[in-house]
This record gives C-alpha cells, structure tokens and sequence, in this order.
C-alpha cells in the first residue's frame, strides 16, 4: 500500500491527506499541536469543508476507521517509515514581517528523520528561492544527504478555494517542479496519484512566484472595485450597477468590491515577495498600492457605519452591533487574516458594543452570540461581511428583533433593499 506523510494538518493539509485517503493512500498526518492531534483522532476538526455530501468531519471519522489516515504529533513516528512527504506548514505574517520560523522548523525536523531516497514535496505558499534557499540546506545541513543524490526535493503550489478542497486537489491543474529530474519526476507521480492534470515548469522558483503572482493579480483586480466603491459611496452612485455596465464591454471583467480581503492566500502574496524584493532593492509600487487600498478597507467601511448612525442623530460610541458572520469569505470557518475580525475591531475602537454570530466558525469568542435572533435583537446595526447557507436572510423575519430603525450595512447585497427600507430600516451596501 502506498504510504505519504502531510505535515501541517490545517485548512490545506486536512483535506490533502483525506483526498489521498480517499484514494485507498494511507496518510501520516503531522502537526505540532498535540490538542488539535488528539480532537482528530476523536474526528474533530475546525476545517469546514465538504464533499459528495459528506462533511469533512464524517471523511475524517471514516478514514481513522479504516486505517487510511493516521493524526501524530511526532515527526520521528510519522516519517519512520515514509519516503514521500508534503509539507503544507504555514508561512505567517507578524506585524507586517515574515515569520519563516515554522517553516524552517519544519524542515530541520524533517533534516533529522529523513531516509535515503526520500521525496519531500513543498505545497506551502512560500517566499521566491525558499525551495532552493531555504529549505534545501537546512534539509542537508541537519539529514547529511545530499539534495539529487540521497534524497529529491521539489515544490508545486496549492490552488485550492476552501470550501472546494477536495474536488480542486483531484481537478485544478496543478504546476510542479523538482531542484533535479528525478525530483520533478518523482513529486510528479505523487501528484498524479489524485490528479491527472499536472504540469511541469523548468524550476521551483517558477512555480513559487507563478503561485504569488496568481494571488496578487486578484489582490490588484479586487483593490480596483474597493476603490471604485469609495468613489461611487462618495457621489450616492449605485457601485454594482457601474460594475455591471463596465462589464458590458467584451474586454472588461471587473470583480466584486467587498469589506476587505481575508485570508492568507491574497494579502499575504504580495507580502511574500516583497520578503524578497525588499533585500534585492526592487521596487513594486504596484502591489504596494494595491495592498495599501485593501488593507484600508475596513477602516473605510467603519467610516461609512459611523456616518450612517450620525445622520440618524446617533454615535457609534455605545451603539449596537451585530455580525452576521465573523469568517474571513462566504461559507468558510476560517478567520485568518478575516477583515470582519479588522472591522469588529476598528468599530469597537469607536466605543461600539459589537458582537457576532457565525454558525460555522468555532472556537471560545467572548463576542459570539448564541444564535441568530439573539444576535438580531436590540442592535443598532446589524453588519452582513459574508454569507453563510444556514443564515436565514429573508428580512421580513427580522422586524420583530432588530430597532425599527436600525442599519443594515449589507456588503453581499444579499437583502432586499425595498422590502428593508420599507419596513423602516435604513439600508446600505457596497
């Protein structure tokens, strides 16, 4: 039987070890955090995915029951016997700086417990030059063995949307390349073991900055409607609808403006290149710009809340408010780098009294609601960042909990406006 070690267990690794489990693969799955270890091996997780009408948790529940996946803590058990590894650790972000600490942990845990003839596949999102800069002399330096020779490193890039993981791992194409032949053909069968659509690039560092070039395009695209909303709030210009127009002509294609952009895929590509830009002394005003127009967001949304409460004769400070969702995107349980956590944040700075209500994000949150009415009931504002498929978005169900004349900020655009401004709510969007 074949036999992978995926070491990082979160959002991408949990359900890349499951996919390859559920192609008859037995998986070792390593992560340092020995709570989140043992809430897996009792068939727990935070992940929120699923797949041919599966939750991940009930995937998981049925891999540990048949063998096919197997959670550990220790690098030294779960590489002992195993030639092919991928490595899905995160790479943070603290304080604007890039934290390999984890990262190049990992690979000197790797270092001590490798075997000859090992293949060790990089799915991280990393830095441009880390396969080669980083993670292959530490590998040697702590292993003894020689990159090419004694064992083969190579990196192909992650693609996957969360809450789509487990059909994008066995569907999205998918670029792979090895620091020698034999590693690009080797990480290459690893890959094909769960999707046939793999394409080979000439060198790891290719495939590093395809990866954060794919991410920061989107970045730039989406700080272009965040601007343009800012405009359009600023002349009462209905934004969606000069995005539609605009999109009329056959060479436009503008995206959807939002509260913020989450996660660590978007905002933190650009910041990886700059890791390396920043030390060779090349400047990108370009992915700069666009960074600084979305990291800017929540603080330009929080502005139009607090103006909306003005003209009511109200102040934010003491107000009331509730969101309808705390996760960083649509149906995701996911917070990281979540601009509705960045707006809660800002508004509570104001003196707002904010809490939230989010049926999939877990985890012990002194400002979470119990359910959705009690969220609802007495609020001032009542904010909608994202859209989860268990809220209940018909406004009509919610005139007997919020004030008769509260705020609806509503960035999805998912109420109606004339049914909300008919029942006395002032309403605003994008």
């Amino acid at each position: 039987m074949e036999k992978i070690a995926v070491i990082g267990l979160g959002f991408v690794g949990l359900p890349l070890s499951l996919t390859y489990s559920l192609h008859g693969i037995k998986v070792i799955g390593i992560d340092i955090n020995k709570d989140y270890i043992n809430q897996l091996k009792n068939g727990k997780t935070h992940v929120f995915e699923e797949y041919n009408g599966k939750h991940i948790e009930q995937i998981l529940k049925e891999s540990l029951e048949n063998g096919l996946f197997e959670p550990t803590d220790s690098y030294e058990l779960g590489l002992k016997d195993v030639r092919n590894i991928i490595v899905t650790v995160g790479i943070p972000i603290e304080n604007g700086v890039v934290n390999l600490n984890v990262f190049e942990n990992a690979m000197k845990s790797i270092g001590k417990n490798l075997k000859k003839d090992a293949l060790v596949l990089i799915r991280s999102t990393v830095p441009p030059l880390t396969t080669k800069n980083i993670a292959k002399p530490l590998i040697e330096e702590v292993s003894g063995l020689k990159e090419g020779k004694d064992f083969y490193l190579a990196y192909s890039s992650e693609r996957i949307a969360e809450g789509k993981a487990f059909e994008e791992f066995q569907t999205m194409p998918v670029a792979v390349s090895g620091l020698s032949e034999e590693g690009t053909k080797r990480a290459k069968k690893l890959l094909e073991l769960i999707n046939p659509n793999i394409i080979e690039a000439s060198s790891p560092e290719v495939v590093e900055i395809s990866k954060l070039i794919e991410n920061a395009s989107r970045d730039v695209n989406i700080a272009i409607v965040n601007e343009l909303a800012n405009l359009t709030n600023a002349l009462s210009v209905d934004t969606m609808e000069v995005i539609r127009v605009a999109n009329t002509h056959k060479r436009v294609k503008l995206l959807t403006p939002g509260i913020g952009v989450g996660g660590h895929c978007i905002p933190f590509a650009s910041k990886y290149i700059f890791y390396l830009t920043d030390k060779i002394g090349l400047e990108m005003p370009l992915l700069h710009a666009a960074r600084s127009v979305n990291d800017r967001r929540p603080k330009d949304i929080a502005d139009i809340i607090e103006k909306a409460l003005t003209n009511l004769g109200k102040s934010i400070n003491n107000a009331k408010i509730g969101f309808l969702g705390i996760a960083m995107k649509d149906n995701s349980s996911d917070v990281s780098e979540s601009p509705a956590i960045m707006l809660k944040e800002i508004l509570k700075g104001k003196g707002a009294e904010v809490t939230f209500f989010d049926p999939k994000v877990k985890g012990n949150f002194s400002e979470a609601e119990k359910d959705f009415e009690t969220l609802l009931r007495g609020k001032d504002v009542i904010i909608i960042p994202i859209i989860h498929n268990e809220v209940n978005y018909d406004i009509n169900t919610w005139k007997n909990f919020l004030k008769k004349d509260a705020v609806i900020f509503d960035a999805k655009g998912i109420i109606d406006k004339i049914k909300a401004t008919n029942l006395g709510f002032h309403y605003y969007t994008i």
